[in-house]
């Protein structure tokens, strides 16, 4: 009988993971991933904050400088549809607007041309903005010369909602009867 010799050819490495491998790269993704998840949402919430109190500022500068321009009433309001006031007290969060008071009815109204401005909120429900006097739960109205109408000053407190282990720092826009608005970013008092 004749019997041929078969050769075998040797088995080259195999490419890709073993078992072993990719378990362990997993177990190092999976750490990975749990270390930066909370530091992206604490990103995400100091942003927030962060966004909501430089147009609230510049909503505030906006109605002082065009109520000295035009030499007539300017207000800012809680909106919830971005065109006429909401006239609900502490309903800052949802967004608010900002115009000129034309008819002297302490409201403004897209329909009568006096929308100067809009900001439209899109933050999370945890963000809160609260006014520091009851007499701005609604609005903030600057006479013809940049001076407040009502008040001795405004202010609105700007967290996150989260509460006070929360460990982010309020921050508050005051303003002087004057009308020009400063941030504090107080650090002795968290959200």
């Amino acid at each position: 009988m004749n019997m041929k010799k078969i050769k075998l050819k040797s088995v080259s490495k195999s490419r890709g993971f073993t078992l072993i491998e990719l378990f362990t790269l997993l177990g190092i993704v999976g750490v990975a991933m749990s270390l930066a998840v909370p530091e992206i949402r604490t990103s995400i919430v100091r942003s927030e904050i962060v966004t909501m109190t430089n147009e609230m500022i510049l909503s505030l500068k906006l109605a002082r400088s065009e109520a000295i321009v035009r030499g007539k009433d300017t207000i800012v309001c809680s909106s919830t549809d971005s065109s006429t006031c909401s006239k609900a007290d502490g309903n800052w969060i949802n967004g608010w607007i900002v115009g000129v008071d034309l008819n002297n009815d302490n409201n403004i109204k897209e329909a009568d041309g006096e929308l100067l401005w809009a900001y439209k909120s899109d933050v999370s429900p945890v963000m809160t903005i609260t006014p520091s006097a009851t007499v701005f739960n609604q609005l903030v109205s600057f006479s013809y010369n940049g001076w407040l109408n009502a008040g001795d000053g405004v202010g609105f407190d700007i967290c996150s909602g989260l509460g006070a282990t929360s460990g982010f720092q309020r921050r508050e826009i005051r303003s002087s009867v004057a009308g020009e608005p400063k941030l504090t970013i107080n650090a002795g008092l968290q959200c």
